[in-house]
């Protein structure tokens, strides 16, 4: 409180207001003075003045004391009210000390008013203090009562002797119990309902408050089929430097103990697991080693890469990898770079040189390292030693080689040989002048050349065992173009051909079949008009390819059966489709049309 008392004067006589404050200041108080003679005047002061102290005659021509009492109490009922008055009886003195004055003075004996003023601001000063003390106590006791009652942990109070006085709402929740079912039970009693009986030998609850407070105590609760774990501790309540209750605590702590035994069993799964790698890596003959960012060994480098490279671990760690030189460090500063970028890498091939100076060939793989925040911190790289497969590959290929060599010569000398043979053909044909002989002549020779020119595209070629069949047709087209040059001026032949390719076998059948039905349309298809369309139609459908030779000629005459005939064209024809394993139809329809259908034998 301020020093300067502020005392609210309720007096119509001037005089006797001096009075008072003269006798006040006679006693060396501090104070500043209002007065007031009116009802409207005293509650303005009350709420703008804000007085500490209020001297009232109880009888004024407008207003009263009692009147002035009643609204101090109601506005400021802490405030010391002191009746000063010249004409006031004991009783009535009385009556309104019990009514809620603090005090009375006569005016002819003011000498009393300094000390009542001093006793009632001392009284109200100890009266407020009281007062917040008080309304402290009850928002800590409030306080306290909410967290008993909120806490998430079991809270019990128990007396000295172990009676229990008060359990907080989680207990009554989790237990089934009440709390008039708990107060006053021995806590034992409460305790054998959910807990292990072992831990209930003689004075047990003398034993636990003996130890260390700070040492708690785990309990194995069972509720029903459940088992849980709860963590007991205590605090003592003083009063008067003697134990006056105790509090006890139970914390339930089994989801840390299922924690901790999944971290125990994780920790036991993860040695296992290290077990397991550490074996498998010591056991791979695949060279394995982890890398720093830069290149560097890091940990690993297991007993396959000592025996690969020649190196032994502490050789390499926190160095660059030895077998690194002018010929294959670039390669693997690029496989570096892709697996710090987070892309993994595989089967590159790598040339390195042992320590003692011996060339092998590797086969490479990267992968990066990721730490637990999900960033790489290092790469993973193995190495396997192919220099034997290396080795028998080159063997393989040279040998591929001097057969592929070989082969070729065959195509060549077949193809040879089948020009020796049309030679030959040629050279007999010259002993005779008969038609009907010399067009046999002719007729074989192209035939033997169709084959011929099989040979000859296979010997050209990359891939000895099949032929592009298209370019096989375009030349076979050409070559009897140009033989039936007489008849065939005005005729065109197209091609509609997919991108086929054909083993040897199949495509010496082809040739030969289309050999003899082009041959067929340019001989009798446009008798006497010299002109006339022809089209070659290859394609694959599915497993079976499809093959359709046709003009727009005359056409075959109705009365020939193509099945039973007596022409070698024809019967060349079908006799290749049997060994095709394919089926052969004939068309009449605005010319000739043969279509060839046969499976694909691949």
């Amino acid at each position: 409180m301020d020093d300067t008392i502020k005392i609210l004067v309720l007096e119509d006589v001037p005089l006797d207001v001096e009075l008072m404050e003269a006798e006040l200041k006679r006693e060396g108080m501090d104070f500043i003075s209002r007065r007031v003679e009116t009802e409207e005047g005293y509650r303005k002061e009350l709420n703008e003045f804000k007085p500490d102290v209020i001297l009232a005659d109880h009888s004024l021509p407008h207003f009263d004391g009692i009147s002035a009492m009643n609204i101090a109490q109601d506005i400021s009922s802490q405030t010391p009210f002191i009746f000063v008055s010249g004409q006031m009886g004991e009783e009535f003195a009385v009556e309104m000390l019990k009514k809620g004055a603090t005090d009375y003075v006569l005016k002819h004996n003011l000498s009393k008013l300094g000390h009542s003023v001093k006793r009632a601001i001392s009284e109200a000063e100890e009266f407020l203090e009281k007062e917040k003390a008080q309304e402290k106590l009850a928002k800590s006791e409030e306080k306290y009562k909410t967290l008993f009652d909120l806490s998430p942990d079991y809270v019990m109070v128990i007396d000295p002797d172990g009676n229990v006085l008060d359990i907080n709402q989680r207990v009554e929740d989790d237990s089934g119990l009440t709390k008039a079912e708990c107060i006053g039970k021995d806590i034992n009693e409460i305790f054998k309902l959910f807990v292990d009986d072992s831990i209930f030998e003689q004075d047990f609850m003398d034993e636990f408050l003996a130890r260390d407070e700070e040492q708690p105590l785990e309990l194995k609760v069972f509720q029903g089929s459940d088992v849980g774990y709860l963590e007991m501790h205590y605090a003592p309540i003083m009063k008067e430097g003697k134990i006056f209750a105790i509090q006890i605590i139970f914390r339930n702590i089994t989801e840390r103990k299922n924690a901790e035994k999944a971290l125990l069993e994780s920790r036991e799964r993860l040695s296992n697991v290290n077990a397991y790698l550490e074996a498998i890596i010591n056991a791979s003959p695949f060279a394995i080693v982890d890398l720093y960012p830069d290149g560097r060994v890091k940990y690993l480098w297991n007993p396959a890469a000592e025996n690969i490279f020649g190196w032994r671990r502490n050789d390499v760690l926190k160095n660059h990898l030895p077998f690194l030189n002018e010929r294959n460090y670039e390669k693997f500063e690029y496989i570096l770079q892709r697996a710090l970028s987070n892309e993994s890498k595989s089967d590159i091939e790598l040339e390195c040189a042992r320590k003692d100076g011996e060339i092998i060939h590797t086969m490479m793989a990267a992968a990066p390292l990721f730490n637990a925040d999900g960033k790489i911190q290092g790469i993973m790289a193995t190495f396997a030693d192919i220099s034997d497969m290396v080795a028998a590959e080159n063997q393989i290929m040279a040998s591929l080689e001097e057969k592929e060599v070989l082969l070729r010569e065959i195509h060549h000398r077949v193809k040879n040989n089948l020009q020796i043979i049309s030679s030959l053909m040629n050279l007999q044909s010259e002993y005779t002048q008969e038609p009907e002989i010399l067009k046999m002549f002719q007729e074989s020779k192209n035939r033997i050349r169709s084959m011929a020119l099989i040979h000859e595209k296979l010997y050209q070629s990359k891939d000895l065992a099949h032929i592009d069949f298209v370019e096989y047709l375009k030349s076979l087209v050409d070559m009897l173009l140009n033989f039936y040059r007489e008849e065939s001026t005005d005729i065109n032949v197209s091609l509609k051909c997919a991108e086929i390719n054909l083993e040897i076998d199949t495509a010496i059948s082809m040739g030969l079949i289309v050999n003899e039905l082009l041959s067929n349309s340019f001989k009798h298809a446009f008798p006497g008009q010299k002109s006339g369309e022809v089209t070659i139609t290859l394609s694959k459908n599915g497993r079976n390819y499809l093959l359709e030779v046709a003009d727009n000629g005359i056409g075959i005459p109705e009365d020939v059966d193509i099945k039973n005939t007596d022409s070698l064209g024809l019967l060349i024809v079908q006799t290749l489709t049997l060994q095709l394993k394919g089926t052969l139809e004939h068309y009449n329809e605005g010319g000739t049309k043969f279509r060839l259908s046969f499976p694909d034998k691949t």
